[in-house]
């Protein structure tokens, strides 16, 4: 065999292995995220600590004052001293209360990354890993379940997000990932290494991203009950209420389509498509100046 045919004949093989390869993505670009969130949650933890100090250091100082008042026997300075000493007490408790919340944080993230790395030890390599980033994020089975391995989601199971809760998922293949906003249902109702991942969102917001579909020959679709919004390597939102749908391209194009049938409608990078619940649907409209962040809130 030729240099030339080993070349093509190793290239066959990677083009074979691609969608194996990408399996193996999910979990690892889940494991770095879920890293990533604990650094966030250390950094927040060490900022309450000082805050919690300051505070303490400030009621100290308050004290001081009031006993060097109550020694005047001068009532205005000690009704001053005594106001200052209340408010200090005040902000004792409240940074006190907020490193309790920033270590919770830090334990369910330090949690999160550990179950997450023990299914690396254990070669356990899901095709879609859910992270939690915040709030009250539930995983459903279609009976109604909520299993323990909360991270790794498979078709025909459900994420539901809580008010102002985030939730990211990532899907192995097309290093594609889902983001849900608040107030959202999410369901896989499609998750194969060759076909593809389609999602029905029944409410709220997210955002995909598809970046490498062209190399993997993996489609994402996601299902409203207006719309099919198909990925074509890019970065788009979703979001459906009962007014309708709005999808918004970040960046390369996407094809929408009637769910009941009809002509497709191509979304390219900085436009938006107002679907309504019942008519016509308008031309895409450009997005505007600067709205390329969400407003992560279903329903809005």
């Amino acid at each position: 065999m030729n240099r030339l045919s080993r070349v093509a004949l190793l290239a066959a093989l990677l083009l074979c292995l691609a969608p194996a390869l990408h399996a193996a993505d999910a979990l690892d670009r889940a494991i770095a995220h879920a890293a990533a969130l604990q650094t966030d949650a250390l950094g927040t933890v060490a900022a309450a600590q000082r805050a919690l100090a300051e505070a303490q250091a400030d009621l100290r100082v308050n004290h001081g004052i009031e006993t060097e008042a109550r020694r005047s026997r001068d009532p205005a300075a000690i009704a001053a001293a005594g106001e200052a000493v209340q408010q200090a007490q005040a902000l004792e408790r409240e940074t006190g209360r907020n490193l309790a919340k920033a270590r919770d944080l830090l334990a369910a993230r330090s949690k999160s990354l550990e179950d997450l790395r023990s299914w690396t030890r254990a070669d356990y390599r899901p095709r879609a890993v859910m992270v939690v980033e915040s709030g009250d994020v539930r995983h459903r089975t279609p009976g109604g379940h909520e299993p323990q391995d909360l991270p790794a989601l498979r078709a025909g199971e459900r994420i539901e997000t809580g008010p102002g809760a985030r939730a990211r998922l990532f899907v192995s293949g097309g290093d594609a990932e889902v983001v849900l906003g608040g107030n959202s249902s999410y369901s896989v109702t499609q998750d194969d290494a060759q076909g593809g991942f389609v999602g029905q969102l029944e409410a709220g917001l997210l955002r995909l991203r598809a970046y490498v579909r062209a190399t993997v020959g993996k489609k994402f679709e996601v299902r409203t009950p207006a719309a099919v919004t198909s990925a074509r390597g890019t970065d788009f939102t979703v979001a459906h209420t009962p007014a309708g749908d709005r999808v918004q391209v970040h960046s390369g194009v996407v094809a929408v389509t009637p769910a009941a049938g009809g002509a497709e409608v191509l979304v390219q990078a900085g436009q938006a498509l107002q679907i309504p619940a019942q008519g016509p649907w308008p031309a895409p409209q450009p997005l505007p100046p600067g709205l390329d962040d969400l407003p992560w809130e279903g329903g809005r």
